[in-house]
C-alpha cells in the first residue's frame, strides 16, 4: 500500500495519469478465464475485483486530480510489470526487505525482480519508507565511477529534485584505488571532478535545482544509506549485463533496496528516452493463488 500511495503521490507531482497493474497466474494454471460455476473460481473472481477496485478506489481519494486506470492482466507477476512499464515514466513496486528474514525469503520477490530487468526508471519502495509529502524535499544521486554527464539517471534525479523544489545531493565514495592515488592533504580532485562532470554546474542551473557534491570515504553503501536518511528519494543508475536483458545490480544496489529510508530508484545509465505519459503502480497481492 505504500508503493500504491508513493505512486499516487508521484503520478500528481508529475500532472501524470496513473496505471495500476495487477498480475494474475490464474490464467496460467487454469485456463484462460476461470470458470465461474466453480466455488473456487468464483472466490478468485471475487478476489480479483477486490484488489483491483480497493487500489483503484484508494489511488482516486488519495490524489483526487490524478486520473486512474486499474487492470488485472494474466501472466508472471514480473514479466507482466515490465512489459506495462515499458512506455511509462517511472514503474512503482513495493518491497519487503528490511528485516534479516524477510531478505532470506524474498530474494526472488518481485521487486527486485522488476528492478533487474524494466528499461524504464524502477521505484521500490519499502515497507518501511514514507509516502509523500515530506519536508525535507531531498533527492540524493550515487554518482559512482564512469558517470556521464548526459546519464539518463542523472537526468531522472535532477527532474525529481526539480519537481519538489528542493535540492539534489550528489555523493560519491571513495574506492580504494581511488583513495591510493589522491595525494595526500589534497582531497580527492579526481572525485570532485568526477562529481563536477556527473552533475554540471550548468545543468543544475538551467534545471532550477540546487546541487550538493559530496565526497566520502568509505563503503558506498554506507555512504548512500547516511545520505538518504533526509531524502525523499534515492536515486542509482545501473548498466545492463553484456549479452543479456538483465540489469547489472551490485552490491550497493542490493543494500540499497533493503535498507534504504527512502524509496529507491533504479534508472539506466543509459537508456533510450522516450516520451511516457504513464506512471505504473502495483497493488500487494492477497493471500490467495493470485500476485
Amino acid at each position: 500500500m505504500r508503493a500504491l500511495d508513493w505512486a499516487a503521490d508521484e503520478a500528481a507531482l508529475h500532472n501524470l495519469p496513473l496505471r495500476i497493474v495487477h498480475a494474475s497466474l490464474w490464467e496460467r494454471f487454469e485456463g484462460t478465464t476461470p470458470a465461474e460455476d466453480l466455488p473456487e473460481a468464483r472466490a478468485e473472481v471475487a478476489a480479483l475485483e477486490k484488489i483491483i477496485i480497493d487500489a483503484e478506489a484508494r489511488a482516486r481519494q488519495r490524489r483526487p486530480e490524478v486520473r486512474v486506470h486499474a487492470e488485472v492482466l494474466p501472466g508472471e507477476p514480473v514479466d507482466v510489470l515490465v512489459h506495462a512499464g515499458e512506455y511509462a515514466f517511472a514503474l512503482v513496486v513495493g518491497h519487503r526487505g528490511h528485516h534479516a528474514l524477510v531478505r532470506r525469503l524474498s530474494t526472488g520477490s518481485v521487486g527486485p525482480g522488476v528492478a533487474e530487468r524494466a528499461w524504464c526508471p524502477t521505484v521500490v519502495v519499502g515497507d518501511f519508507a514514507p509516502g509523500l509529502p515530506s519536508g525535507n524535499r531531498q533527492v540524493v544521486l550515487g554518482v559512482g565511477e564512469g558517470t556521464d554527464a548526459d546519464a539518463a539517471h542523472v537526468a531522472f534525479a535532477l527532474h525529481e529534485a526539480h519537481a519538489r523544489g528542493g535540492v539534489l545531493v550528489a555523493v560519491h565514495a571513495l574506492s580504494r584505488q581511488e583513495t591510493r592515488h589522491d595525494p595526500p592533504g589534497l582531497g580527492s580532485p579526481a572525485a570532485d571532478a568526477l562529481l563536477s562532470a556527473a552533475v554540471p554546474a550548468r545543468t543544475a542551473l538551467e534545471s532550477g535545482v540546487v546541487v550538493h557534491r559530496h565526497v566520502v570515504d568509505g563503503p558506498a553503501h554506507h555512504a548512500l544509506l547516511q545520505a538518504a536518511q533526509h531524502a525523499d528519494l534515492l536515486v542509482l543508475g545501473v548498466r545492463h549485463r553484456h549479452g543479456m536483458v538483465h540489469r547489472e545490480l551490485r552490491p550497493t544496489h542490493h543494500a540499497a533496496l533493503r535498507h534504504s529510508p527512502c524509496p529507491v530508484t533504479l534508472a539506466l545509465r543509459r537508456a533510450r528516452l522516450r516520451a511516457s505519459r504513464i506512471a505504473t503502480a502495483v497493488p500487494p497481492r492477497p493471500a490467495t493463488r493470485t500476485t
